[in-house]
């Protein structure tokens, strides 16, 4: 009887035009359109820099920031009320403070303690580029500042730390779940409109089988 079912649903498959353009189209835009548009790194995050110790470390540090490739630098201010006028002004999202004796404490083993002031605004912005800045300021501060021991991590699947191939396999789930949720859902809503589930009702075909073969139709015609 199952065997069946599932033939009636591939010859109605055939028959509607709206539901073979869904199952290519809707995988297509899911896949190759959405990792490229559902992007959750934070880019462009506008910083200032106040350096009270105008050292080589603490210009190594500026240099650091300025490198990387999520914040843009909005060069150095004279002081932490200059740097915080900008961000009251919409001009910049974070602000590093570089204390006095920035260098000196580096060399004798101690943690700075560099102040990270962000515009709380825009809530994921300032979180995020708070701690992708502490990172920085934390790998700039050098061996001595951390343990002897270290590990190195080795990133076996995607290297490069590509958002959009950490993205794919969780679109790919969640594709499956939709596909086989809302397709059958339409197929019992035109069985009703076409009246042609009230002979299906008279029949001895039980719920399950019935609801079995939607579903199969609908894995095996997305796959």
């Amino acid at each position: 009887m199952l065997k069946y079912l599932i033939q009636k649903e591939f010859i109605q498959l055939r028959r509607n035009p709206f539901l073979p353009r869904l199952i290519l189209v809707f995988p297509i835009v899911i896949m190759c359109v959405m990792p490229w548009v559902m992007n959750q790194e934070v880019k462009n995050i506008v910083v200032d820099v106040v350096d009270n110790d105008r050292s080589i470390p603490s210009q190594q540090l500026v240099h650091a920031i300025e490198a990387s490739g999520y914040f843009v630098f909005n060069g150095q201010k004279p002081s932490y009320n200059a740097a915080l006028s900008d961000v009251e002004r919409g001009r910049a999202d974070v602000v590093l403070v570089i204390p006095q004796h920035y260098a000196r404490q580096l060399s004798q083993g101690l943690q700075p303690q560099v102040l990270i002031a962000a515009n709380a605004v825009n809530g994921t912005k300032g979180s995020i580029g708070s701690a992708y800045l502490g990172q920085i300021v934390h790998q700039a501060a050098g061996p001595q500042s951390v343990p002897a021991l270290r590990g190195a991590v080795l990133s076996l699947y995607n290297k490069h730390q590509d958002y959009k191939v950490f993205m794919i396999p969780a679109l790919f789930a969640i594709l499956l779940m939709l596909m086989t949720g809302f397709l059958p859902a339409l197929n019992i809503v035109s069985e009703k409109e076409a009246g042609t589930i009230e002979q299906i009702n008279v029949t001895p075909v039980r719920k399950w089988a019935f609801i079995l073969s939607l579903k199969s139709a609908d894995i095996f015609s997305s796959v």
